[in-house]
């Protein structure tokens, strides 16, 4: 766990999805070289995979981590060898689909390690060594996963981790907020992360927290840029990672990309001056996982 017990506030700034396809490979590459995105999290079983890699000696000073996956595409091992995750067709479930089959702990724990690591040695037998390690969908928090995460990390010698705790910071405060749906979901689901937190990931390095938007600046794309800036502006001591999308456009894809406005507005605001300006104003320190 990181101690932060000097006053000093740190940020991690992850860009998801690298590898996903070139599109979004470049924008988080423009995003870091012209904005505050320090650390990027990458797909090994997407399109543009290969291409991210080779991409990753023109910006040596950007952390990268790996962004393990269950859903979407075909998994690293063979379908024979990971039955319970697959389709009909060898490839993995849709999200909202591995989602209701976590649930239910239809997957089984043996092959979601296993799957996992293959997807780190992808990356580990090319020369990439992950800086960290999270998910795709967040899908390696649920139960039936999060210690299929740590046993994979732990043989793999990955030390650190998304933070699975949110915050917000902003001059409003309110009850709860940290976690979406109802007040009642929203303890419980604070209680598990907090409880994912402090014992399954104990012995790992991990952020304080997750920084999240105050709950009026979210599910609207056109908010986000002062979504940002208040939480910036009101951010307190301690060590958060902010988990964003940017990317540029691509032909076959961003039609039918359901978070196309948000990877949009990402690009812009992450990029524009008065973000880079309010971190200086503030006195935040930008670090990758590798700083942490």
């Amino acid at each position: 766990m990181t101690r932060n017990g000097n006053g000093e506030k740190r940020l991690i700034v992850n860009a998801d999805d690298f590898g996903w396809t070139q599109g979004i490979t470049d924008g988080i590459l423009q995003a870091h070289r012209l904005g505050i995105v320090t650390s990027t999290s990458m797909m090994v079983n997407r399109p543009a995979s290969e291409y991210a890699l080779s991409q990753i000696p023109s910006a040596p000073k950007l952390g990268v981590g790996i962004h393990l996956t269950l859903c979407d595409g075909a998994p690293v091992l063979s379908p024979e060898q990971v039955p319970s995750l697959v389709d009909r067709e060898g490839n993995f479930y849709s999200g909202a689909e591995a989602m209701r089959r976590l649930r239910k702990r239809g997957f089984q724990s043996g092959e979601i390690e296993a799957e996992f690591r293959a997807q780190i040695r992808w990356m580990k037998d090319r020369g990439a060594t992950p800086t960290h390690a999270d998910s795709h969908q967040h899908l390696h928090l649920y139960p039936a996963a999060v210690y299929a995460f740590r046993r994979a990390l732990k043989a793999e010698g990955i030390r650190c981790a998304r933070p699975p705790r949110n915050r917000y910071f902003a001059k409003e405060r309110q009850l709860a907020g940290q976690h979406g749906g109802p007040v009642y979901r929203q303890l419980a689901v604070s209680a598990y992360m907090s409880y994912v937190h402090r014992v399954v990931f104990e012995g790992f390095t991990v952020p304080d927290w997750r920084l999240v938007y105050h709950p009026k600046f979210r599910g609207d794309s056109s908010l986000l840029g002062q979504g940002l800036h208040s939480g910036l502006e009101n951010m307190q001591p301690g060590a958060y990672e902010l988990v964003c999308h940017p990317a540029l456009p691509e032909p076959g894809f961003t039609e039918n990309d359901r978070i196309r406005e948000e990877r949009q507005a990402d690009m812009r605001v992450l990029t524009d001056d008065m973000c880079r300006n309010l971190v200086i104003q503030e006195n935040i320190a930008l670090i990758s996982y590798a700083e942490l």
